[in-house]
């Protein structure tokens, strides 16, 4: 099923062929057809679904309209699009919104394929009670996180973090200055961790500097993607609950 936009707006100038400059070519002259792709949606922890329907694929770029639907083999089609380099944005409750970048339409009779996704499902992990401890070099952030994992759980169903660090307390997963490698939790009865890391692992900051830090669950398959604009990593996989800040200055 296709949905389109409807929205009462002003002139926009590429769609507009009294505003293009003369000798330009308007979106209105560029060839049409259609982009085509499949994804395959899991749960939080890799198992795939049977049911891969719902997921909205939409384009940024030149339009920002021909929505599609996948079907349930996750399968989907978005008609009669502009020649032009996309963006494409996949979005679904539980699931996020994650992107592919740079995507070539060309127009014309043979549709273009996108590359196919696989989309983890939001994690449930809330890590809190974020305190942070150094000993001599190392840097250990503890804390609890939920929902708790029984002892003996597999490693394929461990939960995960990831952690942001910045020069501020407003540091969060889409304004930060560093990451490091996920984290896996240990599972245990009470759902307490500890990171550690060394304080040379921080490679954007300078000793004696005071460095911020947040904590968010994450997914193995992170559907990480750079944003073209801030040219910062954006990890799409992640719970939008985080743990608090915490501070410490670099030794």
């Amino acid at each position: 099923m296709i949905l389109y936009a409807c929205a009462k707006t002003s002139p926009d100038p590429m769609a507009d062929d009294s505003l293009t400059p003369k000798g330009a070519i308007s979106s209105a002259d560029l060839p049409k057809g259609d982009i085509t792709g499949f994804v395959k949606l899991h749960d939080e922890f890799g198992t795939p679904k049977a049911d891969n329907a719902g997921m909205i694929v939409s384009l940024e770029g030149l339009q920002t309209a021909f929505p599609a639907r996948t079907r349930p083999e996750g399968r989907f089609t978005i008609t009669n699009a502009p020649a032009g380099l996309y963006n494409l944005s996949y979005r679904k409750e539980e699931f996020g919104n994650t992107k592919l970048i740079g995507i070539i339409h060309t127009g014309g009779s043979v549709p273009t394929t996108a590359p196919p996704i696989n989309i983890w499902e939001t994690p449930r992990t809330i890590p809190a009670n974020l305190t942070v401890s150094i000993n001599k070099l190392t840097i250990s952030l503890t804390g609890i996180a939920t929902p708790v994992q029984p002892a003996g759980t597999a490693p394929e169903q461990q939960r995960r973090v990831r952690v942001f660090f910045g020069r501020d307390d407003k540091v969060n997963a889409l304004n930060y200055t560093m990451t490091l490698p996920q984290f896996t939790l240990a599972p245990g009865g009470t759902g307490a961790f500890s990171l550690n890391f060394l304080a040379d692992d921080l490679l954007s900051f300078k000793p004696g500097e005071r460095v911020y830090a947040i904590v968010y669950g994450i997914t193995a398959t992170e559907n990480a993607y750079v944003d073209p604009e801030t040219k910062r990593t954006i990890y799409a996989g992640i719970n939008p609950t985080p743990s608090n800040v915490v501070s410490f200055v670099l030794p």
